[in-house]
């Protein structure tokens, strides 16, 4: 009885944990299609932000058009900061000059702007809520 007590439990849990997520879509505008390679996006915690290869989820698609829509589901609610950027030569790294400043098309959430470096956490996040949609428009420069 003790066991199947638990496994009921266990289920329950399991239910309840992916039921209190959210969902982000994130529309990547201003993307040099000419260019193709791939279109990469990252949902960065504020330790992370920006880091290459610490973003908590990620997608890499091949770029298509001037303008993706980028879906993740199951975020789990909370802060965050995102990151896209197009990886012409599909090397998943962003490519700078030698003052570190990017070559390749680049753009985070909010449009925050990229001053001395990336943009500051607080300039970029968004927030996930648990059974929500939330839709966020980055334009790549």
């Amino acid at each position: 009885m003790t066991r199947i007590a638990l496994t009921i439990l266990l289920h329950l849990v399991f239910i309840s944990c992916h039921s209190q997520t959210g969902k982000l879509i994130v529309v990547v505008k201003g993307i040099q299609s000419q260019k193709g390679g791939e279109l990469s996006t990252g949902i960065f915690s504020r330790d992370n932000f920006p880091k290459v290869g610490k973003q908590l989820f990620g997608n890499e698609t091949n770029v298509t058009t001037t303008e993706m829509k980028i879906v993740f589901d199951k975020v789990p609610p909370g802060t965050y900061g995102v990151v896209s950027f197009q990886d012409i030569d599909k090397n998943k790294q962003l490519k700078s000059n030698f003052v570190g400043y990017p070559t390749e098309p680049i753009g985070f959430s909010r449009d925050a702007k990229i001053k001395f470096g990336p943009p500051d956490f607080d300039d970029a996040k968004i927030t996930i809520e648990a059974d929500k949609t939330l839709t966020i428009v980055i334009t790549l420069k």
